[in-house]
């Protein structure tokens, strides 16, 4: 048993050392994201302002009401996930939220229930005074944070939500193909907890109508065929986390039921970077053995072309305006019966 657990030991700390080389990552200077850099001047009506946090960390404001993604900012490291419990960092969730002059949020939106994108939302909201809207499970992990039952709302699929001018809509879809952790947090859950404890529940994307501008968000890079039928979005903020490891014909029929489907002429890459990462550090995308980002971005690539759709990646912490394309919401409502 002891020689066994010294092996297990030994493979933990090498994959731990591959996912910290950066020989093994795809390196963004190169093809295929050359000239992929998000240009502010190619945006001639600047419409809902947007920050970037990598993961499916996303801030969107219309300067009165702003709503955000997730909230992940602790981003523990993989020694961490692997060994050890593991619980929100408050320095680094104060170091994001400082740096970007974030102080009030009106609702954090939690995909599903994984660590990168349910662990913090409790503690942020306690700090942005936002409410927490997500499955039983993810307000489980809020609770086991101390956050009030007052900022805690069970989302509820195809029933909007209206915040000021925003109105969001919740999806159910599914979470990229074999994922970790699969079931439900039935109890609150006490931090620090292990990787394993965090599990997935229901997994949402999230249509955000506006004024300004419609934004369809899919956190995890997977399809329900259909879910988008009579939808319009003029941006997507698409995850391609695992797709180089799907195929070519998976992810054109991810595109097609995304993308395709909602109208979308600008597509923003999410959910791509090593999540272990400090925000303190630049992004930088998974190692290749773990999922290959280049593979991603040739596939999606070659789509957009196609499709004649833009493709840009985020910068990380900086604000960016989105093109304002108010004539979405003359169109006729998304199907709810699906």
């Amino acid at each position: 048993m002891r020689k066994l657990n010294f092996h297990a030991f030994c493979l933990l700390t090498a994959l731990m050392l591959l996912a910290c080389s950066d020989g093994l990552r795809p390196n963004l200077d190169k093809l295929p994201f050359q000239n992929l850099a998000y240009h502010q001047k190619e945006i001639t009506q600047p419409g809902l302002r947007l920050l970037y946090f990598g993961a499916s960390t996303i801030y969107l404001s219309d300067s009165a009401h702003t709503i955000l993604i997730d909230g992940f900012f602790s981003r523990p490291s993989w020694r961490q996930l692997l060994l050890t419990k593991f619980e929100p960092n408050r320095d680094e969730i104060d170091f994001a939220l400082e740096k970007t002059g974030i102080k009030k949020v009106d609702a954090i939106l939690v995909a599903h229930s994984h660590h990168d994108h349910a662990m913090d939302s409790g503690l942020v909201a306690q700090k942005t005074n936002a409410v927490v809207h997500g499955s039983i499970s993810t307000l489980n992990i809020a609770r086991g944070l101390m956050t009030p039952e007052s900022q805690l709302q069970t989302l509820k699929t195809h029933q909007p939500l209206t915040i000021g001018r925003f109105q969001i809509t919740a999806y159910k879809t599914p979470h990229s193909p074999n994922p970790i952790n699969p079931g439900f947090i039935d109890n609150p859950l006490s931090t620090p907890a292990r990787l394993s404890e965090y599990r997935e529940a229901e997994n949402f994307s999230f249509l955000i109508r506006h004024p300004l501008g419609n934004v369809l968000v899919v956190p995890s890079a997977n399809f329900k065929p259909h879910a988008f039928d009579g939808i319009q979005a003029s941006v997507v903020l698409l995850s391609i986390g695992s797709l180089g490891k799907q195929s070519a014909a998976f992810t054109e029929r991810y595109w097609n039921e995304v993308v395709g489907k909602s109208g979308a002429k600008l597509v923003l890459p999410i959910h791509w970077d090593d999540f272990t990462r400090s925000l303190k550090t630049p992004l930088a995308p998974l190692p290749r053995f773990i999922d290959d980002m280049s593979i991603s971005m040739n596939r999606i690539q070659s789509l957009a072309k196609r499709d004649g759709v833009t493709i840009r990646l985020l910068p990380v912490m900086q604000q960016i305006y989105l093109p304002v394309r108010p004539e979405e919401n003359h169109h006729k409502e998304p199907r709810t019966d699906i």
